[in-house]
């Protein structure tokens, strides 16, 4: 899934659909790019994974388990 799709899928439950770049401590391995379902404005994911699908899975477990 590309970011495009996984914007206009997190749109439809009222969320947003960003990546996030963690730094590393000095010294260890480059951490590889989160993928975040949530909302954007106030910088509050609901899930963060390394791929959209388990994002997005992770995000709807969230919303519709309560």
């Amino acid at each position: 899934m590309r970011h495009k799709e996984a914007q206009a899928r997190a749109a439809r439950l009222g969320l947003s659909a960003w990546v996030v770049q963690p730094v590393a401590p000095s010294g260890r391995a480059e951490t590889p790019p989160l993928r975040c379902i949530g909302f954007s404005s106030i910088n509050l994911p609901l899930a963060e994974a390394e791929t959209w699908e388990e994002a997005l899975a992770k995000a709807i477990r969230i919303i519709f388990s309560a």
